[in-house]
């Protein structure tokens, strides 16, 4: 057989040539592995050198042998029947049955056997690479202690024609065995770098020894990324029609593209400069004078070098335009190739990404990544972890800037499967700007603070971290804490926080907790004093149970006639609901007519769970929070007289019953420490909203046993953790392996929210609807780039549910998958885009099976 093919077109039924591809992946992985400068910091004394070395040998190698395997007779046959059956118009794909990863991986293993300890470090760790380049890196040992690798390796059943695959490989790529151990012996030079690279940074040794013993899992990880990045892209590409190389941009391109947004930033700030010399209102010009105060700053010291910084700027102080122009200023003088917003909510990603268009032009190169439409589900696997073809569509984020969540971002390093982790090399020589940064998870702590550190030593990542509420990650811990942080970027920050007190937080929790109803009374009667008022609860069940109940006061107030002020008053008033049961398109909606409401001076009240509380530009006269944690109380605050439109606003504190905590243990631990900073505040008379105290209330919430007891990301009832899968285990029992990680247990027990989520495409409104009926009359014929275009218009519909909400809704025949792209669709019975969004019982005026 002569005619060896990759894969083939279903719109058109071209092939492509196997060989075609290979050397396609390998040029891509190579261009990748070479962004990776091993070089040791100036600092360092030892090892240093002047001579760039980098993964583009590692990573060449690992594209050249990834398919290997599909030389197989047996793999040719099934793919030219594939394409057979797809021209005689037969929709349904089969199963290939042969597993390609593993001929190329007993090629390097069997090498690497040559070389030595060194050699065979970096054959174990490219044939796993290799072997699993479908589906997810595996665990090194089994529960019997056997190793998963070698056990393939091994499996003569899967090797049969491993020979015949060998003549046909290196005839058909022209290619010389003694050009592959070149290769493999720069491989292990590199590799020999990149561990020492990796391990430098602390300068404790006993944390250091520990830390050094995460860090591989990483780098592992990070080869494996850009190794399924390459393929996937050439795949694509080939699917599209597109041209791969227009997806790498040259360096040169890159620095012309933060000149010209440089340019264009500066000017749209010398706008907003003069717009502001003009308000007559003095508390509005005062705000904006110090919001240019820190964002000056910001700029000044875009100049420092790479490396982990804080930006502790208050609430409503401009952080997202300052820590914007921080980074495309610093992205130009350091060569930077992508900035990275990262947040806590998919909520504010359309809200912030909308201000940067709006300074940079529509036609800017950002991406705002909501969340993953497809799922990532054992259904979408053949029994070898062959992917479908719709895998091939996932975010790359290899836009020059992109808005993503804390969710993602975690995925990317620490979730299950392929899709997240391809974009792990995306985060190289990046500036990554973490906004409200306490926002990340206490289980996640070390897991974050590991990938920060990798980022720092390997990747020539900047990192900003951002809140008006900072935590110090760098004292949680000794083993696990962020290291180097080189300080903050502005100056003065107590000082920026007296001139922008613009809001007073009031404790108002009583001895027996709030009902809903007693809530209820305290909310209109705060309402009375103000045009506007933001409530702000723990639980989407509470949120809603809340505006049910207001929306009762306002129909028994118009259907009995009450002229009384309270009657008056309720009637006039606009309810507005923001909770996480409501599409990013759904949420986006009820803002919009939020801000054009109290920008007209209408009554306004608004409920809402925490997703209004960070980076969310809006400000009312008032607010109401339930007890919770300190900085989420200073983040509600912080959308109250934002703009300085009055002398002082209020955040009034409740302690409304909201049900059990037990799954919430942030929140529970969050109360209880809250109350001792508001007793210690108004015992001293101090401003709750100072630093210090904030600082005082993270000491003893992160030194709290239950919060450090859980920094690892504790499992199996606390016997073990997340972290510790993840560490090197140097105790040799079993089978004598290089790298010992269990990778797919950790990623199969990592989930940043609690809850277990699942992505459904919901039917809001006509263009939802519209969206869903085109995915639906999807078939494999549908050509990649149509595919392409309807995920990236779904993301808009997509919603996260937890497991209790999917299951129960599933089973009233209220979601449907569709295999062909991999997505879950909602009935829309079970979706009320006035105002609920999710609806666990369908509507049965709209109920369609």
């Amino acid at each position: 057989m002569n005619d060896y093919i990759a894969r083939f077109r279903v719109n058109d039924f071209e092939k492509q040539e196997l060989k075609e591809h290979i050397r396609e992946v390998q040029k891509l992985a190579a261009a990748m592995g070479k962004r990776v400068d091993l070089r040791r910091p100036v600092s360092s004394k030892e090892l240093h050198s002047d001579k760039k070395t980098t993964l583009e040998s590692t990573l060449s190698l690992a594209g050249l042998l990834h398919d290997f395997g599909k030389y197989s007779i047996k793999f040719q046959r099934f793919i030219h029947e594939e394409w057979r059956r797809a021209k005689e118009g037969i929709e349904s794909k089969r199963q290939s049955g042969i597993d390609h990863g593993v001929y190329g991986a007993k090629y390097i293993y069997d090498l690497s056997e040559k070389y030595g300890p060194n050699g065979r470090i970096v054959g174990e760790l490219l044939a796993d690479v290799i072997c699993y380049h479908h589906g997810g890196l595996p665990d090194a040992e089994d529960f019997n202690g056997d190793s998963l690798l070698l056990m393939r390796l091994q499996d003569e059943n899967r090797l049969t024609d491993y020979e015949q695959v060998k003549v046909a490989f290196f005839k058909d790529l022209q290619i010389t065995e003694q050009e592959i151990e070149q290769l493999f012996k720069k491989s292990i030079e590199e590799i020999k770098l990149l561990i020492l690279k990796s391990s430098t940074g602390s300068e404790a040794k006993n944390k250091r020894k520990n830390d050094a013993n995460f860090m591989p899992n990483l780098f592992i990880k990070l080869i494996y990324s850009m190794l399924i990045d390459a393929d996937r892209l050439s795949s694509m590409c080939y699917e599209t029609g597109e041209d791969f190389a227009s997806y790498e941009k040259a360096q040169d391109e890159i620095q012309m593209t933060w000149k010209v947004y440089n340019q264009k930033f500066e000017e749209y700030l010398s706008r907003l400069q003069k717009k502001s010399e003009t308000l007559e209102d003095t508390g509005k010009k005062r705000v904006n004078a110090i919001r240019q105060k820190i964002s000056d700053e910001c700029f000044e010291a875009g100049r420092k070098e790479s490396g982990i910084y804080t930006l502790t700027v208050p609430t409503g102080g401009g952080k997202t335009l300052s820590s914007m122009r921080y980074a495309l200023e610093h992205s130009e003088r350091t060569n930077k190739e992508r900035i990275i917003f990262v947040l806590p909510y998919t909520t504010i990603i359309e809200q912030n990404a909308k201000v940067i268009r709006e300074v940079l032009g529509e036609n800017c190169d950002l991406l705002e990544h909501h969340s993953n439409v497809t799922e990532d589900d054992k259904r979408m696997l053949d029994s070898l972890g062959e992917e479908r073809d719709y895998r091939l569509l996932t975010e790359r984020w290899e836009n020059r800037i992109v808005f993503t969540t804390m969710v993602q971002f975690l995925n990317t390093f620490y979730g299950k499967g392929t899709r997240d982790m391809r974009r792990m090399h995306h985060l190289l020589n990046a500036v990554i700007i973490f906004d409200e940064i306490q926002t990340v998870p206490v289980k996640c702590m070390a897991l974050f603070n590991g990938a920060i550190n990798f980022l720092n030593r390997v990747g020539n990542t900047t990192t900003i971290l951002c809140t008006a509420t900072q935590p110090d990650f760098s004292n949680i811990s000794k083993d696990i804490s962020l290291e180097n942080v080189k300080g903050e970027l502005i100056n003065a920050v107590e000082g920026n926080f007296t001139q922008l007190k613009r809001v007073e937080i009031k404790n108002c929790c009583a001895m027996k907790p709030y009902t809903i109803e007693n809530a209820a009374t305290f909310i209109w009667e705060k309402k009375a004093q103000v045009n506007s008022l933001l409530v702000v609860v723990n639980k989407i069940k509470t949120a809603k149970d809340l505006f049910r109940y207001l929306q009762k006061d306002k129909e028994n107030v118009e259907t009995q006639n009450i002229e009384n002020v309270k009657g008056v008053l309720v009637q006039d008033t606009r309810l507005f609901l923001l909770t996480g049961d409501q599409c990013p398109e759904h949420k986006k909606d009820v803002l919009d007519e939020l801000l054009k409401a109290l920008k007209k001076g209408e009554q306004v009240l608004c409920i809402s769970t925490s997703l209004i509380e960070a980076g969310v530009d809006i400000s009312f006269e008032a607010a109401i929070r339930n007890m919770t944690k300190l900085d989420s109380i200073v983040q509600t605050a912080g959308r109250v007289n934002r703009n300085g439109e009055r002398d002082l606003g209020y955040c009034y504190v409740i302690n409304l019953e909201e049900g059990s905590y037990e799954h919430m243990s942030e929140i529970r631990l969050g109360q209880k420490w809250s109350n001792v900073i508001f007793y210690k505040a108004e015992q001293e008379k101090k401003d709750i909203l100072l630093p210090e105290l904030m600082k005082e209330y993270f000491d003893d919430y992160y030194n709290d046993n239950e919060c450090s007891g859980n920094f690892k990301y504790p499992i199996d009832g606390g016997r073990r953790s997340i972290y510790e899968l993840l560490t090197l285990k140097r105790n040799q029992t079993g089978p004598k392996l290089n790298w010992k990680i269990q990778f797919k247990r950790a990623a199969e027990n990592f989930k940043v929210i609690d809850e277990d989520m699942t992505t459904v495409l919901v039917p809001y409104l006509e263009e939802g609807q519209e969206l869903m009926r085109q995915i639906e009359n999807v078939t494999v014929y549908t050509s990649m780039a149509e595919r392409k275009e309807l995920l990236e218009k779904a993301k808009k519909y997509s919603l996260n549910i937890n497991r209790y909400k999917f299951r129960q809704i599933y089973d009233a025949g209220g979601i449907t998958f569709k295999e062909d792209m991999g997505v879950y669709l909602l009935n829309y019975a079970f979706y009320d885009e006035k105002e609920m969004g999710i609806l666990l019982e369908a509507d049965s005026d709209k109920y369609i099976m």
